[in-house]
Formats: C-alpha cells, structure tokens, sequence
C-alpha cells in the first residue's frame, strides 16, 4: 500500500468531497427556514442569547483552486507509470 496519492486520486478525492460540500449547504438552505423560525421564537421567549455571525474559509472555493492547480501540473507533467509509488 502506499503512503500518497497522485494528481488523478486526488483531483477524484476533492471532486468528492466538493460534491458533498455543495449538497450539504443545499441541505442547509432548505432547513433554514426552520432553523430561523426557532431560533427567532427561542430568543422571544428568552431561551436562547443572540449568536454571532463569523466568517469562515470558503472550502469549495479552496478545494477549486486547489484542483485546477493539480489539473496545470498534470496535464504538464503527465505521471508515467514507472513514476509511480509502490
């Protein structure tokens, strides 16, 4: 087995995890709604103290950087099978 991963496995691996980033903040759109609806009658009757809202690292963004970096140095530099890792 090996210890690391090629451009190709880790451009499917961001893939991946982009797609199910995006799917989760879809997700999230649908339930907020909900989410506010509660957190709005949680702070009337007093349950809940107000939250902060902080800006965080967009991931998709990294990970599409990320990606498209890897892409530009394997198209110029394809991995030849004797390159490889074992």
């Amino acid at each position: 087995m090996r210890d690391t991963i090629d451009n190709r496995e880790a451009l499917q691996m961001m893939a991946r995890c982009k797609d199910e980033i995006q799917a989760l903040r879809a997700q999230i759109e649908r339930l907020k709604p909900k989410a506010d609806a509660y957190d709005n009658l949680a702070i009337v009757l007093n349950l809940l103290p107000r939250q902060s809202v902080g800006m965080g690292e967009d991931l998709v963004w990294v990970l599409d950087k990320r990606m498209r970096e890897l892409a530009e140095v394997s198209s110029s530099n394809p991995v030849r099978p004797d390159d490889s890792y074992t």
